[in-house]
């Protein structure tokens, strides 16, 4: 019924008589506890997860007590958690609550990462963000949006009368119109700190020291000194599900990463490509319910960049998962089945395939779901199994270890 509604009521309709109305009720029934915080809010279409993780790990170091609401996790005055939701911004009623239960906690801060849908959905509303950090807008999300300039439009909505500072990544064109706000400053890679960012921070990439220039550059506005933030900044580590290694004792390398988009498949494969001279092996499944025309994209850039490549399957929601690996791989045209490409759909065998073929030296990449706790099937998520790839890997890597000392 619910899925039938959706289809025949504007959805214009729904949000102000629907989602605004829901937004406003959370607000008050929390007593609108954003408006005790200094409240930042980190958008975009790539990086925005890892940006809000490192700018609240600079507010730890800083001594500034602070929340944390992310894709990837959700942290309290130093307490972290994995955000077990499979949602960037939850419902206003969960997320008022999460801002209470900060408030009670002493924090002074918070930082959110804000989906698209959250804008246009009201799931925001009463929270009165100060700082706004744009990471980029590349195409995303247009099985839900109507286009491109809808998708970008809708992000203007987070900067209201109240954001006294608006970071914009000055290399994305999208961004170009947003710098009419008095609030827009252009963070850019010819800034002076990101060549320190590349010598002192330890995580590889040129995407993460992007990430961290954002989240350097946002600490700056909210008073934070340059000393404390370059201490951070030698310290930080990856989001969880972000760049994360996984180690059993095996012999050669496991990254397990969200890379889901041709950009941060294609960021991910150039800053780990040239540390390996040996095999990159690549797990990837594309996820069910976006944009199908991004698959063989996907698939050419796994082909131009890993030796071999296994397909299988992400959250495949309301479609067949066969014919979604069927669609990647039409963008794989250099590797030979059943040896360097591997069609395998149940996700735990094709990680185990990828670990069992990997040699000392080698590099197995887990790609496309990060430290996500559930894999998805059915129109609308109807049916979530536990799955957690970094979980799942350790397991195998245990195993084939106690397999091959027999």
């Amino acid at each position: 019924m619910k899925s039938f509604l959706k289809k025949i009521i504007p959805q214009k309709i729904i949000r102000l008589f629907w989602h605004k109305p829901k937004a406003l009720l959370a607000a008050l029934l929390f007593g609108f506890p954003a408006q005790k915080l200094t409240c930042i809010a980190v958008a975009g279409t790539k990086g925005k997860t890892s940006t809000a993780y490192y700018l609240s790990h600079i507010l730890d170091v800083a001594g500034i007590k602070n929340a944390l609401f992310s894709t990837g996790a959700f942290k309290i005055a130093g307490t972290e958690t994995l955000n077990t939701l499979k949602l960037t911004t939850p419902t206003p009623f969960f997320l008022h609550s999460f801002l209470r239960k900060a408030r009670s906690q002493a924090c002074t801060h918070v930082v959110i990462e804000v989906s698209s849908h959250a804008i246009d959905q009201y799931r925001i509303w009463g929270i009165p963000f100060s700082t706004v950090v744009i990471t980029n807008l590349t195409p995303d999300h247009l099985e839900y949006h109507a286009n491109h300039e809808e998708y970008c439009n809708i992000h203007k909505r987070l900067i209201t009368k109240k954001v006294t500072t608006l970071l914009l990544n000055k290399q994305d064109k999208n961004l170009a119109s947003f710098f009419s706000f008095s609030a827009a400053k252009g963070i850019s890679v010819d800034d002076p700190l990101m060549t320190i960012i590349k010598d002192i921070s330890p995580l590889p990439g040129a995407f993460n020291a992007m990430n961290l220039l954002m989240a350097s550059r946002a600490a700056r506005a909210l008073g934070i000194a340059d000393d404390t933030i370059l201490a951070a900044i030698k310290t930080v580590t990856s989001a969880p599900g972000r760049t994360e290694k996984i180690q059993a004792g095996q012999p050669f390398d496991v990254i397990v990463d969200y890379a889901h988009s041709p950009e941060s498949l294609k960021n991910f494969f150039e800053a780990f490509r040239s540390a390996y001279k040996k095999k990159i092996i690549a797990v990837f499944g594309a996820c069910g319910d976006r944009d199908p025309q991004q698959r063989p994209w996907m698939g050419k850039i796994l082909d131009t960049y890993a030796d071999v490549c296994i397909i299988t399957t992400d959250d495949p929601y309301s479609e067949d998962p066969k014919i979604i690996a069927t669609q990647v791989q039409s963008g794989v045209m250099q590797k030979k089945l059943a040896e360097t490409l591997f069609i395998i759909p149940d996700r735990k065998e094709a990680i185990r395939k990828a670990c069992s073929l990997a040699q000392s030296g080698d590099c197995v990449c887990i790609l496309g779901k990060g430290a996500e706790q559930w894999q998805v099937f059915g129109a609308n998520g109807t049916k979530k199994i536990p799955w957690d790839d970094r979980k799942v890997t350790k397991e195998i890597l245990t195993l084939l270890a106690q397999t091959s000392s027999q």
